[in-house]
């Protein structure tokens, strides 16, 4: 085991003032990311060639951000929605190494808990169909269609403290996504990150402490 790795498992303890955890979804919760990067490199790259590293630029955004800021045409976005669409309907949901664990762990120990995606409630209605209990496994979930600015704006997080009645400072959020470190940041919070989606010093900079997935928690 890399050096690294090691301090990172030993440090893998939440700070004592800490009331509630929040997680991020994709990359966080379920291994989607690498699906999610095929798809928009198929959809963005189609339209926009001439920017290579778009995909970076949207990672963690909302769809309706990503819609307002890349495409300007009706027919475009159309045709954009009608694809992501099909594709969150048929994409597979499969949970981060060590998850359901830690997650199990943490509930026990008297968090509280919240999901805080930047994915709308279309695409949660598809979670849910696959995993009818998740919804009340968790506080409270915070989706696009609660908020009106995307990560990096902390708006989520911050909405996501406000339902569960604690403060930011009281909060530790999992993220993967760089959009989603910063918007951690901002919003006051201990910043767990996930080393799933981005490179490990990359996330290492941006985070608290890191992990590589939640078999490091365990």
């Amino acid at each position: 085991m890399h050096i690294n790795n090691l301090i990172t498992i030993l440090k893998m303890v939440l700070p004592s003032n800490i009331k509630a955890v929040l997680f991020d979804m994709d990359g966080v919760i379920f291994d989607t990311e690498d699906l999610y990067t095929d798809f928009w490199k198929r959809e963005l790259f189609c339209y926009l060639p001439d920017d290579p590293d778009i995909f970076d630029k949207v990672k963690g955004s909302t769809l309706n951000d990503i819609l307002t800021r890349y495409f300007k045409e009706d027919e475009v976005r159309e045709k954009v929605v009608a694809a992501i669409d099909h594709f969150e309907t048929t994409m597979p949901f499969i949970y981060i190494r060590g998850y359901e664990s830690y997650f199990k762990s943490i509930k026990e120990k008297g968090y509280k808990c919240a999901v805080v995606t930047s994915s709308n409630d279309k695409k949660m209605a598809n979670v849910f169909k696959t995993y009818p209990t998740f919804k009340n496994q968790y506080d409270t979930i915070i989706t696009a269609d609660d908020i009106t600015l995307s990560k990096p704006n902390p708006q989520c997080f911050l909405l996501a403290a406000e339902r569960l009645g604690v403060k930011p400072e009281e909060c530790a959020v999992f993220e993967d996504s760089i959009h989603g470190l910063n918007a951690a940041r901002a919003a006051g919070m201990y910043v767990v990150g996930v080393a799933t989606s981005n490179p490990y010093d990359v996330v290492k900079a941006m985070s608290d402490v890191i992990i590589n997935d939640f078999e490091d928690t365990l």
